[in-house]
């Protein structure tokens, strides 16, 4: 059965600000991205601290014509120089960046994490056990969502 959804008034392209550091799972990503069938520009970096730095323009991110900040991040958990946690941390503290839609995209399944996620403010906690074909679809009902359906302030 297919559905065919009205999106939101704006038809420009979201930016999803992917932050995962495993290879593998970038690629998976950028194939459900481009299956997807919502208009969107990807943008990857492959560790927390670099997160903060393109969030925050600094250290080459300055210019936010080549780096616009995200419609939506998706957030590994477990990340080098810093984890998702203390990314999310961060983000949530920066008054221009706390509404920015968080979807925690990781492997753990401890409740401790899940718990902690939720506190510091994401959006959604999801755990990677999805087929190809299940993730595909996942990536796309996020897409759809966050960058069409939901109404954001301002």
């Amino acid at each position: 059965m297919t559905t065919n959804l009205q999106l939101s008034s704006s038809n420009r392209a979201g930016t999803v600000l992917l932050v995962e550091d495993n290879h593998d799972d970038v690629f998976f990503m950028q194939e459900a991205s481009k299956a997807a069938d919502v208009p969107h520009s990807l943008t990857i970096v492959n560790d927390g601290q670099t997160a903060v730095d393109y969030l925050a323009g600094e250290n080459g991110y300055h210019d936010r014509e080549r780096h616009p900040l995200p419609d939506l991040i998706v957030l590994d958990l477990n990340l080098p120089r810093r984890t998702g946690h203390e990314v999310l941390e961060w983000l949530r503290a920066q008054p221009a960046l706390r509404t920015v839609p968080v979807v925690m995209l990781t492997t753990s399944t401890d409740k401790s994490d899940i718990e902690r996620a939720y506190q510091l403010g994401v959006s959604s906690y999801l755990v990677k056990n999805f087929s190809y074909a299940q993730f595909r679809e996942v990536v796309r009902i996020i897409f759809t969502y966050w960058l069409h359906l939901n109404v954001r302030p301002g």
